[in-house]
């Protein structure tokens, strides 16, 4: 073999390597978008997490579902090159913000009402005081080719799992116990909430638990027949991302493991809008704050106050409530569990 062919397989090589690591960030943010829930050993720092702009990148993730294309999945996730590691907050859906002068306010309409992931990208950049580097938007469909792609995953169900829905064409029925989950099981893990105590943010403690073993068979069963059937799940995935994008956050991120991963949910507090009857999830600024400034280069927090209700004393209460995020492991997730109650 010649000098050259050898540069280039090795060249080569490592592209996929990278682009492996990329596609699994990329993945795993979509899945992340679901937290709290277990004690944790080691919570980081903004120190830990490294504090240099060049070297963190920050990518806005949202899943839209197939009827309305209502982002019911919204988190942002930080890459920290310097660190190697990754902070991920979910942003829950119901979440009250001032994107629209219109009566639906909550966040997960904003895909549709401001015309598209970028513009959402940027309105959140915006509310958030941070930049947004990236975004990347992916269809419940996109969710089930992963999972089939890579075999599926063995998930604990907390609990007896039925429901159906024929306007939505959604049918849920699993049972409780360790369960081997294709792609249309792992969707119906994924959206069922109706027995939990908790309600959605119940449902993103579930979610927790399906991340952390998708996170554990891709890193166990990863060979390049199955990096190249990921990156066919993935197609038609809309994002700005490019190859060379892919390529930097892969190097970036390709030392991670399960204690490098740090999930938060961004803190806050259900309230009911007493004219509509509507249900949100308002946000406790100072923790939000916190979150934004320490581990996502924010520099100053909701100035135009888009994610406060002045209208109602309970929103208002919430909002001002102050806050210490908390914020987990991966792996403390896959080692202890997480308890969900349910009904």
């Amino acid at each position: 073999m010649d000098m050259g062919k050898r540069v280039i397989d090795l060249i080569g090589s490592q592209l996929k390597r990278n682009i492996y690591y990329c596609v699994f960030a990329v993945i795993a943010g979509i899945m992340i978008a679901y937290t709290l829930a277990a004690d944790v050993r080691r919570v980081p720092d903004a120190a830990d997490m490294g504090v240099e702009k060049e070297e963190r990148v920050n990518v806005l993730v949202m899943g839209t579902d197939r009827q309305a294309s209502l982002c019911d999945v919204m988190m942002l996730v930080s890459i920290d090159k310097a660190a190697d590691t990754v902070i991920a907050v979910q942003i829950p859906r119901d979440t009250y913000a001032g994107y629209t002068s219109g009566s639906y306010k909550k966040l997960n309409g904003a895909y549709n009402s401001l015309g598209g992931a970028e513009k959402t990208a940027a309105w959140l950049a915006d509310a958030f005081g941070i930049k947004i580097d990236h975004y990347v938007c992916v269809c419940l469909d996109t969710v089930r080719r992963v999972v089939d792609a890579i075999g599926g995953v063995d998930v604990d169900i907390p609990c007896d799992m039925v429901y159906s829905d024929p306007e939505q064409g959604l049918y849920i029925k699993l049972d409780a116990g360790r369960t081997h989950l294709d792609g249309e099981g792992a969707e119906q893990f994924l959206r069922f909430r109706y027995s939990y105590v908790g309600g959605d943010v119940a449902r993103l403690d579930a979610h927790k638990i399906f991340l952390s073993a998708l996170y554990k068979k891709m890193a166990r069963d990863m060979t390049p027949s199955l990096l190249i059937k990921l990156c066919a799940a993935v197609d038609g995935v809309e994002t700005d991302l490019s190859i060379p994008d892919m390529v930097d956050i892969g190097l970036g991120v390709r030392k991670m493991d399960a204690d490098s991963i740090f999930l938060v949910t961004l803190p806050g507090r259900e309230a009911v809008a007493q004219e509509s009857g509507a249900s949100y999830y308002v946000i406790f600024a100072d923790g939000a704050r916190i979150i934004m400034q320490n581990y996502f280069g924010g520099k100053d927090f909701d100035t135009n106050e888009y994610f406060l209700n002045k209208k109602y004393k309970s929103f208002k209460d919430i909002y001002f409530e102050k806050c210490t995020p908390r914020i987990y492991s991966v792996n403390d997730i896959f080692e202890g569990g997480i308890n969900i109650e349910f009904n």
